[in-house]
């Protein structure tokens, strides 16, 4: 099984089935290479990975860390994030502390914190 991942590289979004890409993970660092040639890593201050959460939104579209989801049952919208002491996905509610929401309802993704900043003002 190929887990999803997508890698901002401070310009772009790369996605884990763009032709060419792959992820090297090596003694706690990992590194994005297309075709060969290296595009970044952890090293890189922008660079960023992310897993998808293994579910998809009403669009059928995975659903990845810091992604920003509108849920269409209570129009809130939220940010994916990872909580590693509770080795799990949720949804940011935006009141601290890692206070978040179930992955449930009629999901939507509306946009990432890197390239739609300003949907979520005060909750990223």
């Amino acid at each position: 099984m190929i887990t999803a991942y997508r890698v901002w590289d401070g310009e772009q979004m790369h996605y884990w089935d763009d032709e060419g890409i792959s992820l090297n993970i090596e003694d706690g660092n990992w590194y994005l290479y297309r075709k060969g040639k290296f595009i970044t890593s952890n090293k890189t201050a922008c660079a960023a990975l992310m897993w998808g959460i293994g579910s998809k939104d009403q669009n059928e579209k995975m659903i990845y860390d810091k992604d920003y989801i509108l849920d269409h049952n209570t129009d809130t919208k939220f940010v994916v994030k990872y909580d590693n002491n509770q080795a799990g996905f949720y949804l940011d509610i935006g009141i601290g502390n890692g206070s978040g929401a179930f992955m449930v309802g009629d999901l939507e993704i509306i946009g990432d914190v890197y390239r739609s900043s300003k949907l979520l003002e005060g909750i990223e």
